[in-house]
């Protein structure tokens, strides 16, 4: 290891040295360490690093490698719907990354809408489960059932109200889908920021 620099009276720190600086600072090493290292104050390393801390060549220096299983299947379509934007898989997934904030953020609306859809399950569920009991408690003590037409609309209701939920989360997620889609492929298109050096 190459003894310390001992700090000139008015050192001149290279743009590289400076950028170095601030990734090493980044990636742990103390500004104390530093200015040993590069012959400077712990004042010019704190100063450095607030000058550079947020070029993007720094914010990768602290990058992680993610490792994830996946099953062939899903390997080959994912390596296939990235070629047709002529990405590497380690770009592709920086990209998503970075569009991760869009891609996930909730849908207000549709969630207010499943959440009417809801009440109106729970209130027919309601209804029928006061028809149950009533024809239960006629069954055990040997009366008639009272099944009313009021019961059976009351039935008929709720088997449409299944039938038009399905088909409203249904056409909800066909848009979801669609505007997913729209997202990914908007993400798969944008260019990452340029850093200062190339990051990992």
């Amino acid at each position: 290891m190459a003894p310390p620099v001992t700090p000139s009276r008015h050192p001149r720190l290279t743009f590289g040295q400076r950028l170095e600086i601030a990734r090493e600072h980044a990636r742990g090493v103390s500004p104390q360490e530093l200015a040993a290292r590069f012959g400077v104050s712990r004042q010019t390393i704190h100063a450095t690093v607030r000058a550079y801390r947020d070029a993007p060549a720094v914010q990768d220096a602290g990058t992680r490698v993610v490792g994830v299983r996946v099953s062939p299947r899903r390997m080959q379509a994912f390596e296939a719907a990235i070629a047709r934007y002529g990405l590497t898989k380690s770009e592709a997934l920086k990209r998503l990354m970075d569009a991760a904030g869009t891609l996930l953020a909730p849908d207000q609306d549709v969630a207010q809408r499943l959440q009417r859809l809801g009440a109106e399950v729970n209130r027919i569920g309601l209804n029928l489960n006061q028809v149950s009991r009533a024809c239960n408690e006629a069954r055990q003590k040997g009366q008639r059932i009272p099944y009313t037409a009021k019961s059976h609309a009351e039935v008929r209701a709720a088997v449409e109200l299944v039938v038009e939920v399905v088909g409203q989360v249904s056409q909800m997620a066909r848009g979801q889908r669609g505007q997913l889609d729209v997202a990914v492929a908007a993400a798969l298109r944008t260019e990452r920021e340029p850093g200062i050096g190339k990051g990992p």
